[in-house]
């Protein structure tokens, strides 16, 4: 199995890849979100790993917009503990410092501490290893990183601040991709994109369904859709045991009730958090 991520090692996405396939698969590193999509499109890699949502600072909605604009389903999911640490070169002091990378989220994370030095400037890159490499390879010892542990040991750097993500409980949720669905008896999560008609009480017709069916929703949220003003597009999570019946019929009412409706994926629920 071919799978590609955003990133190079020692980026949380590599976890991810690695947590949910093992540490046999083949890992196919790219520079964006987009390339990864590519690789898949291109036959390249037959899967890719990508964040969708973090406990801390909520969705990344380029990958929803990514997802559908290129039609993939999602064939799994795999839960990963973030801790970001504040990445220096070997025996550079706080005091030296006068700079951080890091990817937008690692800064995100980690507003609570940057805000307690003011001064720092904060440079977003497309991934978090990638910073650590970054400060590695240059010669600025006023250069710090927001990474991983890992990409700190990968990249002889030292850890300066071993936590600064201001929430404790940081989680990633990584989803893997395929350019076709894939069916298994144990998938019990189901993932669905739709658009509603602009008229009142359109979703609460819609999530009147799953009330009634007594199915847990397990996320709903909207994105602006491109090229139409003030209308959205709808994203869902609810838990589904059953892949056939009841699940089918209950899928065939909610496009009743959508304009749009295209499910995203049908897949095993992630069990436990990778370290």
């Amino acid at each position: 199995m071919r799978v590609a991520y955003c990133g190079v090692p020692g980026s949380y996405a590599e976890m991810a890849a690695l947590g949910y396939f093992g540490p046999d698969v083949s890992l196919v590193t790219t520079g964006s979100f987009g390339d990864a999509f590519e690789a898949v499109r291109d036959g390249r890699a037959e899967r890719a790993v990508l964040p969708l949502e973090n406990s801390s600072t909520g969705s990344i909605s380029a990958v929803y917009d990514l997802i559908g604009r290129y039609g993939f389903s999602i064939v799994g999911e795999q839960l990963v503990r973030v801790n970001q640490c504040l990445l220096v070169k070997p025996g550079v002091q706080l005091e030296e410092i006068t700079q951080v990378c890091s990817h937008e989220q690692g800064l995100s994370q980690s507003t609570d501490f940057l805000d307690q030095h003011p001064d720092w400037k904060r440079t977003a890159v497309y991934n978090t290893a990638a910073a650590a490499r970054m400060v590695s390879e240059g010669t600025d010892r006023g250069l710090a990183a927001i990474a991983s542990s890992r990409a700190a040991q990968l990249y002889n750097l030292d850890i300066l601040v071993d936590r600064v993500n201001f929430n404790e409980q940081n989680q990633t949720r990584f989803v893997v991709l395929a350019s076709q669905p894939h069916h298994d008896p144990r998938n019990n999560k189901v993932s669905l994109m739709f658009t509603l008609p602009h008229e009142s009480g359109s979703l609460y017709r819609l999530l009147g369904i799953f009330a009634r069916e007594e199915l847990n929703l397990l996320k709903i949220e909207s994105r602006p859709m491109l090229g139409r003003s003030w209308e959205y597009l709808f994203f869902l999570d609810f838990a589904a045991d059953a892949i056939e019946q009841p699940l089918e019929r209950i899928l065939r009412e909610v496009a009743d009730y959508t304009s749009t409706l295209r499910v995203l994926g049908h897949y095993r629920q992630a069990e436990g958090v990778s370290p």
